[in-house]
């Protein structure tokens, strides 16, 4: 079962929601209590405003607790305002254009439906 996660609030350091809270969605990717599969290994996506012109995304087919690039990046990147997703894949590509959250202009987003025609970064997803 994919899982997604929001915040909307203080600045926090991401690793603090990610990695360091019990029953984080790290955690639940890899422990999961509700599901068909105790695992969501099949990617994962970060998306976050900073002080950059328009929202950062970092995505990636590995699973969330196997990247070190996310730990780290984490680690570093404070927020008030991110959304991050594990993946399960059920039929579709383990690919990184199906990994979440997706970017349009100002805008981050998520959604659990294929949508054949949209277009990200070049990309059909």
């Amino acid at each position: 079962m994919c899982r997604w996660m929001a915040w909307l609030g203080q600045p926090v350091l991401i690793e603090e929601l990610l990695f360091k809270t019990d029953h984080g969605i790290v955690d639940q990717s890899l422990h999961a209590r509700l599901g068909a599969e105790p695992t969501s290994g099949d990617g994962f996506g970060l998306g976050w405003y900073g002080a950059g012109d328009g929202p950062a995304v970092y995505r990636g087919v590995s699973p969330a607790w196997a990247d070190e690039n996310l730990r780290e990046l984490a680690a570093h990147v404070e927020s008030s305002l991110f959304l991050a997703h594990v993946r399960a894949a059920i039929g579709s590509a383990v690919q990184q254009t199906n990994c979440h959250p997706f970017r349009h202009g100002r805008w981050l987003f998520v959604h659990n439906v294929f949508m054949p025609t949209f277009t990200t970064c070049g990309a059909t997803s």
